[in-house]
């Protein structure tokens, strides 16, 4: 039975190469009758036609050349050919391959980081176009870029001519109640245009409608896709149904498509505590205080007209920005306006940079350390002599070079699926650990983008493996290698040359890398020295929030509070407890302008942080008293605070402040009377200097009309570990008020290291990279040692037999290994200062030229070095001299 032509793709192919031979056939048999005519014998006439026409096989050669395919054909035989020699060399095959996978691997999960971060546009419509704004305050000799005032937003809403649609965000915590277990909800406050202005439409129901951004008339929320799924089980009959969030009745009119959205924490242009992805969305709803100039509360984004720039946008914002009042008085408030990917990434970007920037340098040394292997392989003396036969019998240089290249790319190609196999693990392990602050990392997978990265790379590796052994492979002599049963002594010293400058070069940079990963260690121990102005060990926290459905007065909510510390004082092992609206390293409180008393000159007043606190709050934290006293409970009709060191010394310099008094956001507000002084606390960030703080009793706190929920943190001081009575904090609470939604149980050391999870993540990672480096050159230093031991064997022999002693060949050896490994370091250490400027923002309390991270390096690097090279050394001096001798 014939097979259809559709299913035989080879038979075009067969019958053209038996077409051909048909056709060389004629020519022969008439090229050798035309010499028969003459009247040679037929063999004669056969051995004329042969000279006549000359090789059949080159004829044939020729003749394919004029297909236009062949070069195919001999790819897959250099592919065929590849593969058997990695057959014949299976130890050699699985060292390159894996190693080279190593390094396509490690590439491939940070650029699926790093594509994410910075390349791959948001999944909004024309995200090209979105933009982040902030306002800007200029006050009391300060600036600082803060979240935007909802009035402002108003104005720019009616006057700002550069952008289709302006939209407001803001966060807050709401608690579900009546739907299982009391949950607190990370949710979005967004004015009603939000979705329309990032082109998302719901999966179920609707988004918000217009009038429904109205006080009164903003009772809906919509849902995220985790949420319907998780605490609703997916049902799409929840459109329509009412929920109670702080104990008030919202209706559901949809679900949102999973997407993914900006925390909220990424949209401010100051550091808060990191929020995590939002659940629920509901309207705007100002309150009248937020519409008559209330507070800076609200992050903000855009959308460009087409064709118009930040820059444009900005400019006419800030004209429209000196048309407002400018609040507090004296303060001078500009906006500015950055791309919505800017600011999403703007704070890890140096970072993520680092990281990509090591796990290149992995990759080059990789490739490095394998064009040093493959170099070595193509010129032992049996791939020597193979190349020469293979050119006596026809093969061009081009077609060896081209043959060493397919032998590389190959083992890269092999090397990038594996590669992609643990790139699928690794972004695992990375997504996992990642900090919560790292942007987009719940988009991070491995697509059809990064495959073809891995492939690019892979194909980029091969040839940077292949193409120095294939140039070195060109300048041999064949027929010196057919003559010689041995490497010749110059053709060695050159190939030691260029093997000591590839080590010297794997060095350097695998240098650069293990001293950018120093100075983050180094770095990152500074930052944990820093004094926070706390004691963090044995304390719990937990997050508290009540609804002001339930506890609408002052009175109740103090009540509950006091009674709820008093009831966890009484818990064995508690040492003292504490309330506040913020934890230290978490961001600030809340802003607000200070002026001591009688004074409206407005370089004297400051920009401070308001924490409302209970008076065991400071013994709670271990928050040092410095003078005065605390306020107690008896001074619940006073108006009264305890101030920060730093924010008496601004207000009152060279004054007692003990018995001033200073005024919260005017001159013309009621004075508040200073009774004690404690000391300074960070409460953005140990990188960040201590803010003025303002600690007023939490009695005195005052709801804004319209703020449905007071959120409160509680800080318990124990003599043992904090967990232990974690259940029996919570069973206080419960047994108060069993619809309370608690979250947020951890200890006071895990918020201490939370606040440097970014710093901590990138440390790891680049420290990583630069340690597989470290041990990737010591294998390069070892293998160029080792090779050198094996081309010099008789010339150490000698060297025992004319009387050296071991010790002199041991330091022999050890000194010319460690040549290229000091060009290397010096050239990495110099290297290292010039990466200084992207290090800079990274580090804390160091420079990039910090000499005891130098020191260590170094010595570590010559301690891996000699490791390295003592093996060979090893071998050199166990040489037998008499057998040398014998050779000779």
């Amino acid at each position: 039975m014939r097979i259809p032509r559709w299913l035989d793709p080879w038979r075009a192919r067969r019958e053209q190469e038996e077409d051909l031979a048909r056709e060389l056939e004629i020519h022969f048999d008439l090229a050798r009758e035309e010499h028969g005519e003459r009247g040679l014998s037929r063999a004669a006439a056969t051995h004329a036609a042969q000279r006549q026409l000359g090789s059949i096989t080159y004829l044939r050669e020729e003749m394919r050349e004029m297909w236009g395919w062949m070069w195919l054909e001999r790819i897959v035989q250099d592919v065929r050919y590849a593969l058997r020699m990695m057959r014949k060399s299976p130890g050699f095959a699985a060292i390159a391959v894996l190693t080279l996978a190593i390094g396509i691997g490690a590439n491939t999960a940070i650029f699926s980081v790093v594509d994410h971060l910075f390349f791959r546009p948001f999944p909004f419509q024309q995200p090209d176009r979105l933009v982040a704004v902030h306002e800007v305050v200029r006050f009391g000799g300060t600036t600082r870029a803060i979240p935007v005032n909802l009035a402002h937003f108003q104005e720019w809403r009616r006057s700002w001519q550069s952008v289709e649609d302006v939209a407001v965000i803001g966060g807050l915590r709401m608690s579900l109640t009546g739907v299982g277990e009391p949950e607190r909800l990370q949710t979005m406050r967004v004015s009603a245009n939000v979705f329309s202005l990032l082109g998302v439409q719901s999966r179920v129901g609707r988004t918000f409608a217009p009038e429904e951004d109205q006080p009164g008339r903003d009772h809906v929320v919509l849902l995220s896709d985790d949420l319907w799924r998780s605490r609703f089980n997916a049902d799409p009959q929840v459109v329509g149904r009412t929920i109670a969030l702080n104990d008030e009745p919202y209706e559901i009119v949809g679900v949102l498509p999973p997407f993914s959205f900006p925390k909220v924490s990424e949209l401010f242009p100051m550091t808060i505590a990191t929020t995590s992805a939002p659940q629920i969305w509901k309207p705007l709803g100002p309150t009248p205080g937020e519409l008559e100039g209330g507070g800076y509360n609200f992050a903000c984004i855009a959308r460009l007209k087409p064709g118009t720039s930040v820059a444009q946008a900005r400019s006419t914002l800030n004209t429209v920005q000196e048309t407002l009042p400018q609040r507090p008085p004296g303060a001078t408030l500009q906006a500015d306006v950055v791309p919505l990917a800017d600011q999403v990434a703007g704070r890890v970007r140096s970072g993520v940079t680092l990281m990509w920037a090591a796990v290149g340098a992995v990759l080059l040394i990789v490739c490095v350390n394998m064009a040093n292997l493959l170099l070595a392989r193509t010129l032992s003396l049996s791939r020597r002599r193979e190349m020469a036969i293979r050119s006596a019998i026809g093969a061009s240089l081009g077609r060896l070079v081209r043959q060493m290249l397919v032998e590389s790319v190959l083992m890269s190609l092999i090397g990038g699926v594996l590669g992609v196999v643990a790139a699928y693990w690794a972004l695992h392990a990375i997504v996992s650990s990642a900090p919560a602050d790292l942007p987009r990392v719940n988009e991070v997978q491995i697509d059809l983008r990064v495959l073809t990265f891995a492939l690019g790379v892979s194909l980029m590796a091969g040839v940077m493996v292949g193409v120095l052994p294939a140039w070195r492979l060109g300048v041999l002599n064949p027929i010196d290698a057919l003559k010689s049963g041995s490497v010749s002594v110059t053709s060695a010293q050159r190939t030691g040359r260029l093997r000591a400058l590839l080590v010297a070069c794997e060095v350097g940079v695998s240098a650069v890398c293990l001293i950018a990963g120093g100075l983050l260690v180094h770095s990152f121990w500074k930052l944990l020295q820093v004094d926070g102005g706390f004691a963090a060990n044995r304390v719990l926290t937990i997050d508290v929030s009540l609804p002001i459905q339930r506890y609408s007065t002052p009175l109740s909510r103090s009540t509950f509070i006091r009674t709820a510390l008093e009831q966890m004082q009484a818990l064995p092992g508690v040492v003292a407890t504490g309330v506040s609206n913020k934890l230290p390293l978490t961001g600030e409180g809340g802003n607000a302008a200070l002026w001591p008393e009688r004074s409206t000159a407005i370089s004297e007043s400051i920009l401070g942080d308001i924490r409302p606190v209970n008076p065991d709050y400071f013994r709670a934290m271990g928050i040092p008293w410095r003078q005065g006293r605390y306020f107690t409970e008896a001074d619940r009709d006073r108006s009264i605070a305890v101030v920060s060191t730093v924010a008496a010394e601004h207000l009152w310099p060279g004054e007692d402040p003990v018995g001033k008094q200073f005024h919260i956001g005017a001159p013309a507000r009621p004075p508040i009377l200073v009774v004690g002084i404690v000391g300074d606390v960070h409460g953005v960030s140990l990188d960040r200097p201590p803010s003025p703080t303002m600690y007023l009793p939490y009695w005195q706190s005052v709801i804004p009309p319209g703020v449905n929920s007071m959120d409160l943190v509680v800080v318990v001081r124990t003599t043992a570990d904090p967990v232990s009575i974690s259940s029996s904090v919570r069973g206080v609470i419960r047994r108060l008020d069993p619809e309370l939604a608690l979250t947020g149980f951890r200890t006071m050391d895990d918020v201490v290291m939370d606040s440097v999870a970014q710093r901590r993540f990138q440390m790891a990672l680049v420290l990583l990279f630069a340690a597989a480096g470290t041990l990737l050159a010591s294998l390069g230093i070892y293998g160029v040692v080792s090779y050198s031991v094996a081309q010099r064997t008789n010339e150490m022999g000698i060297r025992l037999a004319l009387g050296a002693l071991p010790s002199d060949i041991r330091r022999l050896v050890i000194t010319q290994g460690f040549t290229p490994v000091l060009i290397g370091l010096g050239a990495g250490v110099l290297g290292s200062i010039g990466v200084g400027r992207l290090l800079g923002t990274l580090l804390f309390g160091i420079t990039p030229s910090d000499p005891l991270t130098l020191t260590v390096v170094v010595a570590v690097f010559l301690t891996v070095a000699l490791a390295a090279m003592y093996v060979p050394a090893q071998r050199a001096i166990r040489v037998d001299p008499l057998q040398t001798l014998r050779q000779d």
